[in-house]
């Protein structure tokens, strides 16, 4: 060969070489995947496709290739082939996923290579040729629909793609899924609030009548543009038509529907009662008070009585509410007394200080006196401190903990407080104890470290009551600033695993002292293999022990890492997530945008937004937009935008002033009674972060410093042995 002709060869190889390069980086950012793409998963991607013109740049890269992989028989051959498209971009490429999936039964059928056609295509929902395979998403309804593997992703972002588009068609699609109602009526409903039309003219063109939906839409949108329409509504023939307009109309501050609320109460038709009262408490007008007592009054209403009286509190409400006790069961009537300390004032302190000496109303009586606000709640608690029955054993303890709860909350300490304290740490009852050494720490009388050496003399046991009171104490003492408070706690949790024998779950001291991998995320002085071990069990410190194993990553421990990624609890599936974000090596952002794609719990998604948020490698920037832009949680996609503003988002450790968890667990039987006695449980924040904690000896336990928010609680699977709380 001459000289001229390897030259050109040369040449020639190079520009392929080069066009290559330039088309990878592209593909990769569309999957999600690290840009490093390896010259053999290249060549068997190009080999699968068994296509003619595998020689030429299109037939390696182009359109053929991603259209004869959306026919593979494998899951993943059909996602790289949906991608591929994706990459492109092209119309041409767009109209070939537009085909694909209008012909092709199994691309429909399959979750989560529908879910990435539908993502990819919210980029074009404003073109005629892709509303049509969007829009079907939003009309299935049913029980079929909600079970569909990736249906909800799938139907919200098909719904926040359309009504972003802004497209008059699409929002006429938008409100018909509305008006159905269903999964896809609530996606198309979420998705206008989110991205709301520049006009509400399309969504009341043609109509004759605003349905009762359509009418909770607008009061959801708070455009002032739909009351004239609202008001004509309320001349409906129709009550349904006719409440909805009002419900909406005092969502949107307007009192047009005043008149026909103080009517509907009147009557005995319980539908216009409801619909009546719940527009008066909306509007907060004269009236509203006694509109809901009638409900409260009336088995039929009861229940939406107690609702309207949490969310309209008035002093006007105690008596009724507290008439409405007995009728009442758990939960309902737990939401009642909490209403009573809600309205406030004298009468509803009283009304609770009653409610004390009734076993089954006192825990919630004292917790809502805890909770409201003024003197003359913190007046009630002082008067029962003070008396007689509450000098010793249980309701001491009831007592003590309000007056606790409302210095934690309220910062308002009850006289007594102390000394009720002081008294109950040196008695013998270890439920007594360990009230007076959580009480003792969380107002500051006592540090962790002295409780702590009180609890575990040396070479002796440590007191399991008395380290788990101390350990959520130290919780309350991190809220205000003192970080270190739940850190020394790790002294006990070090000694104790290290002592743990090969393949032992933790003890119960080791989960009251786990608090102290909430303090320090990597667990420092834990040996990677109990946190493994721990990890991969069901104790509640499985959670903590997985978002502290990413820190270790290594080539043994990146198999275990990626087995909680997916495994079957989304609590260790969002806890190893977070840890990901610590975790040393830069492919861990690769594996958060993995876990993102297909994950369908919403609380595993938050965790890798803020994992995510805490990575610097530019790979994460795809999964956030894809976030912000397309994911159904509100709370994602505020996540999102916050980390692309550039905040870190990782949890606090714990929270000033924030709410305090009081739980109370009952024995269903009295042979049942050892088996709450110290129970061992985990407690999941609203932030997503699981505290594992020990009850206290009488089943109780006190939970201070988390974030505003529902929390849920979960026992471990079986009482811990040595979890009673004897010294």
């Amino acid at each position: 060969m001459s000289r001229c002709s390897r030259a050109l060869t040369a040449l020639s190889f190079a520009a392929l070489s080069f066009v290559a390069s330039s088309l990878l980086p592209a593909r990769a950012e569309a999957q999600g995947l690290a840009v490093g793409v390896s010259r053999k998963a290249v060549v068997e991607e190009a080999e699968e496709a068994e296509a003619p013109g595998r020689g030429t740049l299109r037939g390696l890269f182009g359109i053929p290739v991603a259209e004869r992989l959306l026919a593979s028989g494998t899951v993943e051959g059909r996602l790289r082939g949906v991608r591929r498209l994706g990459a492109i971009g092209t119309p041409e490429a767009i109209d070939a996923l537009t085909n694909a999936f209008e012909q092709s039964a199994l691309l429909a059928r399959d979750g989560r290579t529908r879910l990435e056609g539908i993502r990819i295509l919210a980029a074009h929902a404003d073109r005629e040729a892709v509303r049509p395979l969007l829009i079907p998403v939003l009309s299935e309804g049913g029980p079929e629909a909600r079970a569909a593997s990736h249906g909800g992703l799938v139907r919200g972002a098909a719904a926040l793609a359309l009504a972003r588009s802004r497209d008059k068609k699409a929002t006429s699609a938008l409100v018909g899924a509305v008006l159905q109602g269903g999964p896809g009526g609530e996606a198309a409903s979420a998705a206008l609030v989110v991205h709301p039309p520049s006009s509400i003219a399309p969504l009341l063109e043609g109509r004759r009548r605003i349905e009762p939906a359509l009418a909770a839409l607008l009061g959801d949108l708070g455009d002032v543009r739909a009351i004239p329409r609202l008001r004509l509504a309320l001349e409906d023939v129709d009550l349904a038509y006719r409440a909805a307009a009002a419900l909406a109309l005092a969502r949107l501050g307007d009192t047009s529907a005043q008149a026909a609320a103080r009517t509907w109460v009147k009557t005995d038709d319980v539908k216009q009662k409801r619909a009546g009262a719940e527009v008066l408490a909306r509007l907060g007008v004269e009236g509203a008070s006694e509109a809901i007592a009638a409900l409260l009054a009336a088995g039929p209403t009861r229940l939406d009585g107690v609702r309207l009286a949490l969310a309209a509190p008035s002093p006007a409400l105690v008596k009724p509410l507290v008439a409405a006790l007995d009728a009442l069961d758990g939960d309902d009537r737990e939401q009642a007394i909490a209403a009573i300390g809600r309205a406030g004032g004298p009468e509803a302190a009283a009304a609770l200080l009653a409610q004390l000496g009734k076993p089954e109303h006192a825990t919630a009586a004292a917790f809502a006196l805890a909770r409201m606000p003024g003197k003359d709640a913190r007046a009630a608690l002082e008067r029962a401190l003070g008396s007689t029955s509450a000098k010793k054993g249980a309701p001491r303890r009831l007592i003590t903990r309000a007056a606790l709860v409302r210095w934690l909350v309220l910062g308002d300490e009850p006289n007594g407080l102390a000394d009720a304290l002081a008294a109950m740490a040196n008695e013998k009852d270890p439920a007594d104890r360990a009230v007076g050494a959580f009480g003792q720490v969380a107002t500051g009388r006592t540090s962790v470290r002295a409780a702590l050496d009180t609890a575990c003399p040396e070479k002796r046991p440590c007191d399991v009551a008395i380290v788990a009171a101390v350990a959520r104490a130290s919780l309350a003492r991190a809220a205000i600033g003192k970080d270190d408070a739940p850190a020394e706690l790790a002294r006990v949790l070090g000694a104790n695993a290290k002592a743990t024998g090969k393949g032992d779950a933790p003890s119960a001291i080791e989960v009251a002292a786990g608090v102290a991998l909430l303090a320090d995320p990597s667990g420092a002085g834990l040996p990677t293999a109990v946190l493994a071990r721990w990890a991969e069990g069901e104790s509640p410190l499985a959670p903590l022990a997985a978002r502290a194993l990413p820190s270790r990553d290594d080539e043994a421990t990146r198999g275990r890492i990626k087995r909680l990624l997916a495994g079957t609890d989304p609590v260790i599936r969002a806890h190893t997530a977070l840890g990901l974000a610590l975790d040393p090596e830069p492919d861990a952002t690769s594996l958060l945008a993995n876990a993102y794609r297909f994950e369908e719990d919403p609380t595993v998604r938050r965790a890798v937004v803020r994992a995510l948020s805490m990575r610097r490698e530019p790979l994460r920037a795809a999964t956030l937009e894809l976030a912000r832009d397309l994911d159904p949680d509100d709370q994602v996609r505020a996540l999102a935008r916050a980390a692309l503003s550039g905040r870190t988002l990782l949890p606090a450790l714990a929270v000033s002033a924030g709410p305090v968890a009081w739980v109370s667990l009952v024995a269903n039987a009295p042979g049942a009674l050892p088996s709450i006695q110290g129970r061992a449980a985990r407690l999941v924040r609203s932030d997503g972060v699981a505290v594992p904690i020990v009850a206290d000896p009488d089943g109780v336990v006190l939970v201070p410093g988390l974030p505003d928010g529902p929390a849920a609680l979960t026992l471990a699977p079986e009482a811990i042995p040595g979890d009673a709380g004897s010294p």
